[in-house]
């Protein structure tokens, strides 16, 4: 039974609600979406050569290291990067930016077996392409983050095949497993597309690294 304390309040009722909270991963995730929207935006980390983007919400991830030593370890105590290069990908790019500033969230936890589920729910057949493009989505599909509510945006299909191989590639390379949280890293920022694609691969740099 709840003991009320002078002021009121319920201390077990408040303890019952932060626990259950916290070992909830779908109540966890809920409640972490609705601070990502309070905290939606992007912040540029370094300068020059090495200065990077991240989602606003993920900033606090980066600060504990210089922006030379992130890049160079492609991770940050601890945390593991995956980046994304706007020279090569800049309507990719353009999504994931545009989505961090509308409150998706920059540290994504890797799911295979969330993939399938989450691909039903978006880039449907219905998704609109008017420039021949493909369907690109943020979170990933392949994330416990992706599904229902990420973002969706035409891109080049070279872009989205660059993407399907950067995510690849760097979870055999870095190691990480399902579960492993990862934090999602935008290079040359600056070549980041200013408008929706348009049918014209603008990319700098049309390899995929």
């Amino acid at each position: 039974m709840a003991t009320r304390t002078k002021g009121g309040l319920l201390l077990p009722v408040v303890f019952i609600a932060v626990t259950a909270v916290v070992a909830v991963p779908e109540l966890r995730d809920h409640t972490l979406g609705l601070v990502d929207g309070l905290t939606g935006g992007t912040e540029l980390v370094g300068d020059g050569e090495t200065q990077f983007m991240v989602a606003k919400s993920a900033s606090s991830d980066v600060h504990k290291c210089t922006a030379q030593q992130g890049l160079a370890h492609e991770e940050c105590d601890d945390v593991k990067f995956v980046i994304f290069d706007a020279a090569r990908m800049p309507f990719i790019t353009r999504n994931i930016s545009t989505a961090w500033a509308a409150g998706k969230p920059g540290v994504l936890t890797k799911d295979s077996s969330a993939e399938a589920a989450n691909r039903k729910q978006v880039c449907l057949p219905s998704f609109a392409r008017p420039h021949g493009g493909q369907c690109d989505e943020y979170p990933f599909a392949g994330t416990r983050q992706g599904g229902a509510g990420a973002q969706e945006h035409e891109v080049p299909a070279r872009e989205n095949q660059c993407q399907g191989g950067t995510l690849s590639t760097r979870y055999r390379a870095a190691g990480i497993k399902d579960g492993d949280d990862y934090l999602v890293v935008i290079i040359h920022p600056d070549q980041i597309a200013s408008g929706p694609f348009q049918g014209v691969d603008i990319a700098e740099d049309q390899t995929c690294g």
